[in-house]
């Protein structure tokens, strides 16, 4: 991400999550493309659009940000604090004047029950090592060996870990790879240290049979620097296991003139690392202060509004998709436009409004408008957000966001948030929101997207 910040106009990358991703990939920025032709856009006032101008208020967004990420703090799927932040969510989108429904959805809720790595050999010490998220139970013993490389295959090739515990480097290839990697080559475990003194998370899946467990760069630097003396055995005991929990969407809904919608939407849900203030509590409270906006216009919108904040994306995207999954073909073709609010108040840079259709490119020439600076990029295929359960039943997408190491790390914390980046993101949204709402409906919206 550092890197990315020394080289943004020469169009090299960055890093996003958001939130799913289990390595840091990169992100591709494009320069700025023309603008679309949806419409004018000195048209736009509140004669022809139900969303009044000029009202986000970023100190506020602020204070649903701190109260996220501080007052109720971490906000895992399936536990207390992700159900005291959606019973927070509905009673603000309750108070702006939205109709507010929780759509339940089942998942599998994996848990660390209890797990030690303890330094055996030559020495004796306990390692602050965090299984991933899915990693399986397990009890081993052996030598630590160290992978060079990224924990490629060709990278496992070079070294002899069967019957003993892979050491991997964090950085380019997913953990699930290096997991699979690591299994294949007969390893009976794998710790992967950071590549930046921070601890982290991360996530496997069902094709990981071994544990696979993260520990922070200066750990990892340091039993790399114990290796380079002689052998290191090291014993990892691991009690994690999966159980059926439940999800909750939190939707606000504001009815419009038409049947045809405008979904906003942000997850709430964290990681157990951290409080997830820029993760993605910077979405949320823009989604928040933007249904605030709407929901006390005074004038009702040509389009319907569906305010949604998601529950479980840090699991795979699983609120989103269980939401897109309920919609009939009819309301999904009803969405005009699906707007997505993800790690937006933290890190450094630009503004990112990520989308290659007429809806990305209208939120860019409304930050151009603005003069906000903002970019496009591409994600790569092993990162999303919930964008992509819309996008990929063909809603028009954009996804608002911007380049944030912290992700996933203790350090996500409220003094990372600056209120001017919830700022600049709750402008340009409730500008694209103007223009979108402006834009004449579809003849052919006839089925109103459900609520629950």
């Amino acid at each position: 991400m550092t890197k990315w910040l020394l080289a943004l106009l020469l169009l090299v990358t960055i890093f996003v999550s958001a939130c799913g991703s289990s390595a840091v990939p990169t992100v591709t920025v494009a320069p700025m493309p023309p603008t679309p032709a949806f419409v004018s856009t000195s048209s736009v006032t509140e004669n022809n659009s139900g969303v009044p101008a000029g009202q986000f208020d970023a100190a506020r967004a602020y204070e649903d940000n701190r109260k996220l990420a501080v007052d109720i703090g971490k906000r895992v799927a399936g536990t207390p604090g992700g159900a005291s932040a959606a019973d927070y969510i509905a009673s603000e989108f309750e108070k702006s004047g939205l109709t507010v429904t929780r759509q339940p959805f089942t998942f599998q809720m994996w848990e660390d029950r209890g797990t030690t790595v303890q330094i055996v050999a030559p020495t004796t010490g306990t390692l602050d090592a965090q299984p991933f998220q899915y990693s399986p139970a397990g009890q081993v013993e052996g030598k630590l060996v160290l992978v060079p490389g990224i924990g490629s295959r060709d990278d496992f090739s070079k070294v002899n870990v069967r019957g003993q515990i892979a050491l991997v480097k964090r950085g380019t290839l997913t953990f699930i790879a290096k997991a699979n990697n690591a299994q294949q080559a007969g390893a009976s475990a794998i710790i992967v240290y950071n590549d930046i003194p921070q601890d982290f998370s991360g996530r496997v899946d069902e094709s990981v049979s071994i544990p696979a467990l993260g520990i922070n760069g200066i750990a990892g630097d340091e039993l790399v620097q114990q290796l380079r003396k002689g052998d290191v055995r090291v014993q990892i005991k691991s009690d994690t296991g999966v159980s059926e929990s439940t999800g909750y969407n939190v939707i606000g809904t504001l009815r419009g003139a038409s049947d045809e919608t405008i979904v906003l939407g942000g997850h709430y849900d964290t990681v157990p690392a951290g409080p997830g203030a820029g993760d993605n509590g910077s979405g949320t409270a823009t989604l928040i202060e933007l249904a605030r906006i709407a929901g006390q216009s005074k004038t009702a919108p040509q389009h319907t509004l569906v305010f949604i904040a998601f529950d479980a994306e840090e699991l795979g995207l699983l609120g989103s998709e269980a939401y897109v999954k309920s919609l009939t073909s009819q309301q999904v073709q009803n969405i005009r436009a699906m707007l997505n609010f993800d790690m937006l108040g933290a890190g450094s840079g630009p503004l990112l409004l990520m989308g290659d259709g007429s809806v990305a490119l209208l939120a860019r020439s409304s930050a151009q408008e603005l003069g906000i600076q903002a970019h496009n990029a591409q994600l790569p295929s092993n990162a999303g957000s919930d964008h992509y359960s819309f996008e990929r039943r063909g809603v028009d997408t954009v996804f608002f966001m911007r380049d944030y190491r912290l992700l996933h790390t203790p350090e996500d914390t409220i003094d990372q948030v600056k209120p001017e980046y919830l700022g600049e993101a709750g402008r340009v949204a409730e500008r694209l929101l103007q223009r979108l709402d402006a834009t004449p409906i579809h003849k052919d919206s006839t089925s109103f997207a459900p609520t629950q």
